[in-house]
């Protein structure tokens, strides 16, 4: 399969340059080290976070490779809901035809991906959030029959469970499809029905330098 070898070499400069600027003050209690989640636009966990900029560049056009399942160079919404519907028979656990936040926490904590939280917390200056009240509405049942809460907020940035377009809590295929396809149409800058390598990396590159902008 043919990369373009501009798809990754273009990524790092711009990023790195963005990285300098948002570490300026250098780590410290309050401003742990940047990494990078190693996470596919439809949710799936592709390798352990990293603060490499280069690896999360190559990590993000190795999945375009994947998905572009005929090899052209430009992934297609076929292709985009192919994988979807993949992503999305692995995390919807029981199958019933939704994906919880339940069942998102344990696939992924069952990855081997996944990075546990440290048990011992990182002293802050920062402020701490304002408390959460979760009424009784606000919880969903775990696969055992418990009750347990729930996000208050839809998660905007969880590519999973931000496709809940009616805010109840659980992703259906066709909501999931559907924010997979609307993800094509935001990174198809020339209008072609399709997103080459270079479109792909560049919407991915302008989303890691706006994380950086607001470190």
């Amino acid at each position: 399969m043919r990369r373009s070898p501009t798809a990754v070499s273009a990524l790092v400069p711009l990023i790195l340059a963005g990285a300098l600027a948002g570490c300026a003050a250098g780590p410290g209690p309050d401003r742990p080290p940047l990494r990078f989640a190693q996470v596919s636009p439809n949710g799936e966990l592709l390798g352990l976070p990293t603060p490499d900029l280069q690896t999360h560049a190559q990590t993000l056009d190795a999945w375009f490779g994947r998905v572009d399942s005929n090899g052209d160079g430009r992934l297609t919404a076929a292709e985009m809901a192919a994988d979807a519907a993949r992503v999305f028979k692995a995390y919807d656990r029981n199958g019933d035809g939704y994906v919880t936040s339940v069942e998102l926490t344990e696939a992924r904590t069952s990855s081997p991906y996944h990075v546990p939280h440290s048990p011992e917390p990182r002293p802050s200056r920062r402020r701490p959030p304002a408390p959460i009240t979760i009424d009784p509405s606000q919880v969903e049942a775990t696969p055992d029959g418990q009750r347990g809460p729930r996000a208050r907020l839809r998660m905007g940035l969880d590519p999973v469970m931000s496709a809940d377009a009616n805010a109840d809590f659980r992703v259906t295929e066709a909501e999931f499809r559907a924010h997979a396809a609307g993800r094509i149409a935001g990174w198809d800058r020339d209008g072609d029905g399709a997103v080459g390598r270079d479109e792909f990396m560049a919407a991915q590159r302008e989303a890691v330098e706006f994380l950086l902008s607001r470190r």
